[in-house]
């Protein structure tokens, strides 16, 4: 090789001193490192080659090892190296690898010995870090691929984006929260100033307790002025002396109430609500009001009150206006009686006129014809005995409809009732109009009197016959057993003594024209009709039929369509006595006392029994009989007493007479029905009753009966 020397030549060369005109003189490795050789003349000639630019190369050179060492320490400060020993290691390789050029340009001719240690040392530096890369050589392969980790970088960056979409919905969140609380806080002190406005200017009156004890309690504006006291005053009763209000009586059911009987220390005590109650107030001025209160407890955690709130309400007012109303409806009903009783006794007086008038008439003709010397005055006096019974049987109505009727009670089959009576329908109803039967099988039979059940059955059919008219028409008769409840007596008329259970009905039904809404009301008044004035008792009397069998009436109508009439009669549940008399004939002669304050019934009485063999003594009142008896209890055989009269009436008669003469028979009479009597005289040893009017046969019945078991008892 051209400009190298060979290292036999060298040798050679380093031992001809003389060949270079130099003797005794070494070159170094470098100094020989362009030595030219000259074939012609056997020469080897030195190559001029300036030292500075083989250091100015190895400067660069370490240069640029140094700055690669720097790099990769930066890079390894910043903890984003994988495996930095192994780079730690190679960037002092290069650094070793800078110091040993430097030192080979800079120290290799003054220091060879140390240039070559450092050489050395730079060599295994490089060992050491190529034995390092040995072994990471296979973790290093291990690591994941550009496009792998590019996958991995892509799938980080998503679940970034994830991570921060979640982050900022939770952010936008948590600003909607922050968005509503405030709302809500606005919300809340809007509410909390309504609730304060509320508090001051409602009506009524407000008082909260803020303790168990009700000794602070704070109310509102309308609660001060109610009960007189100023707003900001403590309004407890339990408070301090010193902060009592002003002199309160409290009052309910017309008695004064202590402290602790007070709505809201009655709530805390008894801790549950006290609604509705009523109390009177008297301010220390004297005025008086009523207020309504409703008290409820505030009640802790643990459940125990822990204050209280509560309401006064003023209803002076409203209690007045009450009073008013049912002072009004006292009148109204006093007045719709006063106008009820007018009707009836108008009809009455018209009825009795009537009968009066062929009394009377018959009664004067027959005189007159008496005065001729005419003998034939029979049928006069017929008429004025029929007049007379008519006029009886008016008075059984008005009887009837006091539900105080005289009642033959028997267990009644209601069917056969129906069938008895419709023989007299079928001459009261217009020719135009059809009965029709409807009877129920297996009907249980009932408590009554078959006589007035007929009557109210032909009166029922009268009312619907005139309200059918002249137009044809259909009238039903049914009858059935029925069952009440308690909602059924909500819609019932007169049943107040009928309960719910078991029941006989009796039905009318009409397809005639039908009654108004407003004139159901009135149907049952004595001589209420809608057609005709003064037609008699009607319905009236129904209504006290029924009532007297302890029954119920039920009306339904319709305007066009008909009427229908349900009468309920409770099932019967023992046999029924019959409280008719039993009269026992056989003429008996005695002494009878006759007892009655009107003149009439007094001289009848007298002549019938005188002319049936009695000897008859008279008085015109209890007093007046018992002063006779006292002279000689054991004079009369029998007593006529009446039961109404003045100063003694024949009850307290009764009484002192059964001291005077224990077995003495009486023999009550009176207007009233007998049942009624019976019921009050059971068991004070009444012989017999007779009801008024009576005629002389049942007279002297009633009297024979009753002296002949007088006397057989003897």
């Amino acid at each position: 090789m051209r400009g190298k020397i060979r290292a036999g030549n060298f040798g050679r060369f380093s031992r001809s001193r003389t060949a270079l005109g130099e003797s005794h003189r070494r070159f170094t490795p470098r100094q020989l490192k362009w030595v030219r050789h000259t074939p012609r003349s056997g020469r080897a000639e030195r190559d001029v080659n300036p030292p500075a630019l083989h250091i100015v190369g190895d400067a660069l050179i370490a240069s640029a090892y140094f700055t690669i060492a720097l790099a990769l320490w930066r890079l390894l400060r910043s903890g984003r190296m994988v495996f930095p020993a192994l780079f730690l290691l190679f960037g002092a390789f290069l650094a070793a690898s800078g110091l040993a050029h430097i030192t080979d340009a800079v120290a290799s001719e003054v220091m060879p010995g140390f240039a070559a240690a450092f050489k050395l040392i730079a060599a295994a530096v490089s060992l050491v870090t190529a034995a390092l890369l040995v072994r990471i050589v296979p973790a290093v392969l291990q690591l994941p691929t550009r496009t792998e980790l590019e996958n991995r970088v892509h799938a980080h960056v998503v679940e970034l984006r994830r991570a921060n979409e979640k982050l900022r919905r939770e952010a936008e969140q948590r600003e909607e929260a922050e968005a509503e609380v405030h709302r809500l806080n606005l919300e809340l002190h809007e509410r909390l100033a309504e609730v304060q406005s509320l508090f001051k200017l409602l009506p009524v009156g407000i008082a909260i307790a803020t303790d168990a004890s009700c000794r602070r309690i704070r109310s509102n504006r309308a609660f001060a002025e109610m009960f007189g006291l100023p707003i900001d005053l403590n309004s407890s009763l339990s408070a301090e002396p010193f902060e009592l209000p002003a002199e309160l009586r409290f009052a309910h059911g017309g008695r004064e109430l202590g402290r602790d009987e007070l709505p809201m220390q009655r709530a805390i005590l008894d801790n549950s609500a006290v609604r509705d109650f009523d109390q009177t107030i008297t301010r220390r001025d004297g005025a008086t009001f009523e207020v309504l209160v409703n008290a409820v407890p505030i009640r802790g955690d643990d459940g125990r009150p822990r204050g209280c709130v509560a309401t006064f309400q003023d209803i002076s007012a409203r209690q007045q206006a009450t009073r008013n109303q049912l002072d009004f409806e006292r009148k109204l009903l006093q007045s719709q009686k006063l106008e009820s009783i007018g009707l009836l006794a108008g009809g009455i007086a018209h009825d009795f006129n009537n009968l009066l008038t062929g009394i009377l008439g018959h009664t004067n003709f027959a005189r007159a014809e008496l005065a001729r010397g005419a003998s034939n005055i029979d049928s006069m006096l017929a008429q004025v005995e029929v007049s007379a019974q008519r006029a009886a049987d008016l008075c059984r109505q008005l009887l009837a409809y006091a539900g105080k009727g005289q009642f033959v009670v028997r267990l009644i089959d209601l069917n056969v009732s129906v069938q008895q009576t419709v023989p007299l329908l079928n001459l009261a109803v217009s020719k135009k109009v059809a009965i029709e039967l409807q009877l129920g099988r297996g009907l249980p039979p009932f408590r009554g009197d078959t006589t007035q059940i007929g009557q109210t059955l032909i009166n029922l059919v009268t009312n619907a016959s005139e309200a059918i008219g002249a137009n044809p028409g259909t009238i039903t008769i049914r009858t059935d057993r029925v069952t009440l409840t308690p909602m059924d007596m909500l819609t019932l008329t007169g049943g107040h003594e009928i309960e719910p259970g078991p029941c006989v009905a009796l039905e009318v039904r009409d397809t005639g024209s039908g009654i108004a809404p407003e004139a159901i009301a009135h149907i049952f008044e004595p001589f209420f009709t809608t057609k005709f004035v003064g037609r008699g008792l009607g319905l009236a009397a129904v209504l006290g039929i029924v009532h007297g069998h302890r029954g119920a009436i039920r009306v339904t109508s319709q305007i066009g369509a008909g009427t229908t009439f349900e009468l309920f009669f409770p099932v019967a549940t023992a046999p029924a006595r019959s409280t008719s008399p039993g009269f026992a004939p056989g003429p008996t002669r005695g002494k009878v006392l006759v007892v009655d304050d009107d003149e009439t019934v007094r001289h009848f009485a007298c002549t019938a029994l005188t002319a049936g063999g009695y000897s008859v003594v008279t008085a015109v009142d209890g007093e007046d009989a018992l002063a006779k008896l006292r002279q000689d209890p054991l004079q009369f055989d029998a007593v006529l007493l009446d039961l109404s009269m003045p100063k003694l009436d024949g009850e307290d008669t009764l009484m002192a007479l059964r001291m005077l003469t224990p077995n003495l028979p009486v023999i009550l009479m009176s207007g009233h029905s007998e049942h009624v009597v019976a019921q009050r005289f059971v068991g004070r040893g009444v012989a017999e009753f007779l009801s008024k009017p009576f005629v002389s046969e049942v007279l002297l019945t009633a009297l024979n009966g009753v002296m002949t078991r007088a006397r057989a008892q003897i």
